[in-house]
């Protein structure tokens, strides 16, 4: 069994075909995914799948592209999902962390002042609710460390790890996760792949970022969540260990780390 813990299947435009692929991802081992919010409408269309579909959970977020929305309007809602009150009294599904939030200087839509403000807000609402975070981090790993440094979040993920040792060692020593995507299979991507392979057994998870991201063996193609398998495969190899015991894993650190399961936040 395997766990995508970052799609965006809600992405109507990328993936029409939405039946089809979780059926492609069911058959390939794949029984969870984690959909992951950007902003606010698109967080909404997220708990909207994950109320309908059995093996879908969701994340409630404001991507750093997006750091304008995070508004003080905003930031009331996201406490009225989280507190199941207002017009989300009656939600069945709860979302299982905050993310993705964090900082994205490579692009820079929002400024770098803006997102580290959002960021902090974004953490305080993860705090006060005990959730974990799933944290974006692209070209700013200064910045983003100094502000997780300062707040007091216990649980968190570095999505789309693309650092190094020195990076990675930081955030495993702090109890943070790194989630490994497509990139790892990367010919190029030595660094990371010797990341993966030294990631202590209870300190890492695998994702899609679908659609984004495909595996080397998928380049050029959409990514979907039954390439989870395929990412699954190649960590195997390189950290020389079977499929089955990265499938084990990397599933038991998605379930403790999103608190699948648990009735207060699923029922």
């Amino acid at each position: 069994m395997l766990i995508d813990t970052h799609s965006h299947l809600h992405f109507h435009k990328s993936f029409p075909d939405y039946q089809e692929v979780l059926e492609r991802a069911r058959e390939a081992g794949v029984t969870r995914q984690i959909l992951i919010g950007c902003e606010m409408s698109d967080s909404l269309r997220a708990c909207q799948f994950a109320q309908q579909h059995d093996q879908l959970n969701w994340v409630i977020g404001i991507h750093p592209h997006e750091a304008n929305q995070v508004t003080e309007e905003n930031l009331k809602i996201i406490r009225q999902v989280l507190g199941r009150t207002g017009e989300f009294s009656d939600l069945k599904k709860l979302p299982v962390a905050v993310g993705e939030i964090g900082l994205d200087y490579f692009r820079n839509i929002q400024s770098p002042d803006k997102q580290r403000e959002g960021f902090r807000k974004l953490l305080e609402i993860a705090m006060e609710f005990d959730l974990p975070v799933v944290i974006h981090i692209r070209e700013a790993f200064d910045d983003a460390r100094k502000i997780l440094e300062e707040s007091t979040v216990k649980k968190a993920v570095l999505h789309c790890f693309s650092g190094g040792m020195e990076q990675a060692d930081w955030a495993w020593e702090r109890g943070f996760l790194t989630s490994f995507t497509g990139s790892v299979t990367y010919p190029k991507n030595t660094v990371l792949m010797e990341v993966a392979k030294k990631a202590p057994a209870e300190m890492y998870m695998l994702e899609t970022d679908c659609p984004y991201l495909p595996p080397q063996i998928h380049r050029g193609k959409r990514n979907e969540p039954a390439y989870v398998l395929d990412i699954a495969k190649h960590v195997a190899e390189l950290r020389g260990i079977s499929l089955e015991s990265v499938a084990a894993e990397t599933t038991g650190n998605a379930e403790k780390f999103f608190y699948l399961g648990k009735n207060n936040l699923q029922a």
